[in-house]
């Protein structure tokens, strides 16, 4: 089994309680397997640490640390790439995956909308079809680009 991380996308955000809160996963993805890494405060509080810790390291002052807490907590998803599919599972009980194969397809659809002050924000709509499973993503930027890499065709 090759479950070496082959694509990463994060900030997929997937609703819960009537859309009003939601649970944010990274998609991390091997030639095998898809798995969904919940982002947890825990690990964002860990990989925040774990960069002002390396920045005090390598002899950074007070803004030179906090410069690295904020870049750490935008490029946390990055820590996958080091990773395999076994210790992204591990990470926490409330990860999981789907097998590649199962796969069937992936529906992306930009949704534009406007505010009072005609201010408009774009979200892109995730909807994996695996099996019996309908799993419903939104995320703040587009991720056909990557999503066609790991998947090819499958992506629409």
């Amino acid at each position: 089994m090759n479950d070496e991380v082959i694509g990463i996308v994060p900030n997929m955000k997937k609703s819960k309680m009537l859309g009003m809160s939601y649970d944010m996963f990274t998609l991390v993805a091997t030639p095998d397997t898809t798995i969904f890494a919940k982002v947890t405060n825990e690990l964002m509080k860990q990989v925040v640490q774990e960069s002002r810790d390396q920045a005090k390291a390598e002899g950074k002052g007070f803004f030179g640390q906090w410069g690295a807490q904020m870049k750490g907590s935008f490029n946390y998803a990055e820590r996958y790439a080091g990773m395999n599919a076994q210790e992204v599972l591990a990470e926490s009980p409330a990860n999981y995956s789907v097998q590649n194969a199962g796969i069937n397809s992936i529906k992306i659809k930009k949704k534009v909308s406007y505010d009072d002050n005609d201010s408009s924000s774009i979200t892109w709509e995730i909807n994996i079809l695996s099996g019996s499973d309908k799993l419903k993503f939104k995320t703040d930027f587009d991720p056909k680009d990557t999503l066609q890499k790991i998947y090819g065709n499958r992506v629409k």
